[in-house]
């Protein structure tokens, strides 16, 4: 199985997390959520919390086998997190949020599948 917790809090974790925040902030600038250092300031929070969820989660997620159900399971969790939390940032449409949430976790996860799937290229 794909060591998740070993790869997470190592500097190669870090950087990926990162980079994934970057990723996110760039999605919501995109789509005009918020003015540049605004659209920092949620997305960080915003996946601070969805990562403090996950944490939580992590022994059921884990459970199962496959490391890309995993992957789906995270990915489905961040959504759902996010767009309650910037729902209650920006006090903005549930629709709004969610939509926001979802297309800023579609391109982070796209590179974190990414790079999985670079392991299983080895």
């Amino acid at each position: 199985m794909f060591p998740f917790a070993e790869l997470f809090v190592s500097p190669l974790g870090i950087g990926i997390i990162i980079l994934m925040i970057l990723i996110e902030w760039q999605a919501m600038v995109q789509i005009k959520w918020q003015p540049l250092f605004r659209a920092l300031g949620d997305v960080v929070v915003a996946s601070a919390v969805s990562s403090v969820v996950i944490v939580l989660l992590s022994r059921l997620l884990l459970t199962l086998e496959n490391p890309l159900f995993v992957i789906v399971a995270a990915f489905a969790v961040a959504v759902i997190v996010e767009g309650f939390v910037l729902m209650l940032i920006r006090k903005r449409k549930a629709s709004a949020s969610y939509m926001a949430a979802l297309i800023a976790n579609t391109v982070s996860f796209i590179f974190l599948l990414v790079f999985y799937l670079s392991f299983l290229a080895i």
